[in-house]
């Protein structure tokens, strides 16, 4: 990916957007992103697009554009992938068995596997026949009624047998279901079950109307209720019966010689009693199967009854068995020989293990309970944290849904999360799938130690082929540490913005240079230009204070950040005196050397608020605005209350409780606005050059706002 073009507008909180990041020459782009700008939606419009949806305005249901494009093509869902700062849990399991599984020796042990199961899905087609159970019950049906779990163990056991089974023809479906199964352990029908088919087969023989295996006397009753249900007789039809001399003229003498022929069972109660049970279809089919085959005495035992009638079927297919347990016992050393070598094998995923744990103070270790399983990708990983109690040497063993809640602190759960985000990074890597990275946040709220190992894995992803990143962060030291340590210095200024939300739109503002990183450095080489010499004086306080104390030259630049005896007489002349003894006063000659320093940064304020200023970071030109401020609210305070007795620390705070003590609300207008100023203006005075992060956030035309209104409200009388 060379370029990537965003155009984005009502996306969630995103306004507009419209912004082009160039990948041509680092495969990572760092913006740093206040509160409340768009990091948060930049993060959830990506994750939208990862899913093939389209990013919403979802308070107020604006019309929404969401064109991205990787180097002028529509980009792929896939390609993305969004890391948030934390979530609570994750789905790894895909992301897991990518990076475990050993696509070399999976292929091989499907292909075993795939041969054997294509030899049994032939078997099981053969069986379906000649048993009648369906394809997708039968294997399952032989393992139950074998007690088995292993079908191979089951063929085997019938090939070392030498058993051929029943000699009849039965399906197994006309017997063994739950209506005939139901009726066969009926304790009348237990007992009395061979007498009743013996007297029934006789029956048969002897019978006038019946024969064996085409009339029996369920089928007679049926075809005296349909002559009753279609009025045959009625319409005085005649019946005659083969090898019966009387003719039939109405139902009930039909009726009554059935009965006659049969009257050997009826007479006896419990022949009787097995008759009356013989009512749902499935009982009756049986009835008519043991007409033709004299298995009455093998259904006493039902488990012995159906192997045999499985035998029987295995009989049939004795060929195909044989060839099929020869080849699974050939396979199956070799099947054992690579479930045993994957076992030692999981090298992609033990090293994100191992970087984790050699970057993160966590209290547990990670193990794989199936591992050969998980290598050949037969089953998910069964992943598992132990613990180890450091007196005893004890372990406990926990599963990753057992994690939550009081086992692990917050961080550790966090760091636990962000585990789980490397599993996903490194099964890309192993996949070779180009990937553009979101990372939103994702060093939030992790100490120093964590952050900087979160920094570590950021760097390594700059050296990835087909890896691409947007980091995103609203923490400006994180912002500045990303700088330097991942962001190639010679590409800073191409690849690292600050996102700045204007009226109608949101701006990518470039910040990767020097002086956005070091600016006491850049106004120093500079003193001529009057911002960098206005802001460069707290950073010198600051120096002065750390090598002398509360010295003379300490309160002399004191006087020019608050207001003091000598605040209006401090000359450019003086300060570089004192700016001499601690840095070099780099062209401060040039300036007027009679000039006051206080007349100077009003100047310099009043020529800053009533004009536009470019979009920028303006570090500078906002510390301007804010000493300006405070001196001037200062100047209305002291100007204004009747205790005029000298501060000593903390000037500000105390001198403006001094101007509410003695005029409360009647000065209500003026109180808010000096309020305003002690309260924004503070930070951005005392700053130091380590971390200057709520001038950063602080909009140039807020401080802009702030000056005028203390000047108006607050004025100073010449």
């Amino acid at each position: 990916m060379n370029t990537l073009n965003l155009d984005l507008e009502h996306c969630f909180g995103i306004k507009k957007l419209k912004h082009s990041f160039d990948f041509s020459q680092s495969n990572t782009q760092l913006i740093y992103a206040s509160n409340g700008v768009m990091k948060t939606s930049f993060a959830e419009t990506f994750i939208e697009l990862s899913k093939g949806k389209t990013p919403t305005d979802r308070l107020f249901g604006k019309p929404t554009r969401s064109e991205v494009l990787v180097d002028g093509t529509v980009i792929s869902k896939d390609f993305i992938h969004v890391v948030k700062s934390f979530e609570s849990s994750i789905n790894t399991s895909q992301s897991q068995t990518r990076l475990l599984v050993d696509q070399e020796r999976k292929n091989e042990y499907d292909g075993i596997i795939a041969d054997i199961a294509e030899q049994k899905r032939r078997l099981i087609v053969e069986l379906n026949h000649t048993s009648g159970v369906k394809r997708e019950d039968l294997e399952g049906t032989i393992l139950k009624d074998f007690e088995s779990n292993n079908i191979f163990e089951v063929l085997k056991g019938f090939l070392r047998s030498g058993e051929t089974g029943l000699s009849y023809e039965v399906k197994y479906s006309e017997i063994i279901n739950k209506d005939v199964l139901e009726f066969l352990n009926k304790p009348k029908v237990k007992s009395n079950i061979d007498k009743y088919f013996e007297k029934y087969t006789a029956l048969l023989e002897n019978s006038k109307a019946f024969k064996k295996g085409v009339f029996n006397p369920n089928q007679a009753e049926n075809v005296s209720k349909t002559l009753q249900k279609e009025n045959y007789f009625a319409a005085d039809h005649k019946l005659r019966l083969n090898g019966v001399d009387e003719e039939f003229t109405n139902q009930d003498d039909l009726n009554k010689f059935f009965l006659k022929e049969r009257e050997e069972i009826l007479a006896d109660q419990d022949l009787l009693s097995i008759e009356k049970e013989i009512k749902k279809v499935a009982v009756k089919n049986l009835q008519k199967v043991l007409e033709d085959n004299p298995i009455v005495s093998e259904l006493k035992d039902i488990k012995s009854f159906k192997e045999n009638l499985w035998y029987r079927y295995f009989n049939l297919e004795k060929l195909k068995i044989e060839f099929l347990i020869a080849d699974y016992d050939k396979s199956e050393k070799r099947l054992s020989e690579i479930e045993e070598e994957a076992k030692s094998q999981s090298p992609v995923w033990q090293d994100v293990i191992d970087k984790f744990k050699q970057r993160f103070f966590v209290p547990f270790d990670v193990r794989i309970e199936n591992k050969a399983e998980s290598i050949l990708g037969r089953e998910v990983p069964n992943i598992s944290f132990v613990f180890t109690d450091e007196e005893s040497g004890a372990e406990c063993t926990k599963k990753q849904n057992e994690l939550e809640g009081a086992v692990l602190s917050q961080g550790e759960r966090r760091a636990m999360y962000l585990m789980n985000v490397l599993f996903e990074i490194g099964a890309r890597k192993s996949d070779a799938k180009n990937t553009l990275f979101i990372f939103d946040d994702v060093a939030d709220s992790f100490d120093y130690k964590n952050k900087y190992a979160i920094v570590e894995y950021l760097r390594e992803l700059t050296t990835e082929d087909g890896f691409h990143q947007i980091i995103l962060t609203h923490n400006y030291d994180f912002y500045r540490t990303i700088q330097k340590r991942v962001v190639d210095s010679r590409y800073r200024r191409d690849v690292c913005f600050m996102a700045q939300k204007e009226a109608q739109a949101i701006s990518m503002l470039s910040t990767g240079h020097n002086y956005q990183d070091d600016p006491f450095n850049t106004w120093k080489n500079d003193l001529s230009n009057i911002p960098q010499l206005i802001s460069s004086i707290p950073f010198v306080r600051n120096l002065v204070d750390f090598s002398e104390g509360k010295s003379e030259d300490y309160k002399r630049l004191t006087a020019l950040l608050h207001i003091k005896d000598a605040t209006k007489e401090v000359k450019i002349s003086e300060l570089k005196e004192i700016f001499d003894k601690h840095i070099q006063s780099n062209r401060l000659e040039d300036l007027d050397q009679d000039k006051k320093v206080y007349e100077l940064i009003l100047e310099e304020a009043n020529r800053l608020a009533n004009n536009p200023i470019p979009n920028g970071l303006n570090l500078e030109y906002k510390i301007v605005l804010s000493i300006a401020g405070r001196l001037q609210a200062e100047g209305y305070m002291w100007q204004e209350v009747s205790d005029k007795s000298p501060i000593n620390g903390d000037q500000a705070g105390r001198l403006l409780q001094r101007f509410k003590d003695e005029y409360g609300v009647s000065r209500n207008t003026q109180v808010k606005t000096l309020e305003k100023v002690n309260l924004i203006t503070a930070e951005n005075i005392h700053l130091n050059s380590f971390m200057f992060e709520p001038l950063i956030d602080l909009s140039i035309n807020h401080l802009q706002e702030l000056y005028k209104e203390v000047e108006s409200n607050c004025p100073i009388a010449s």
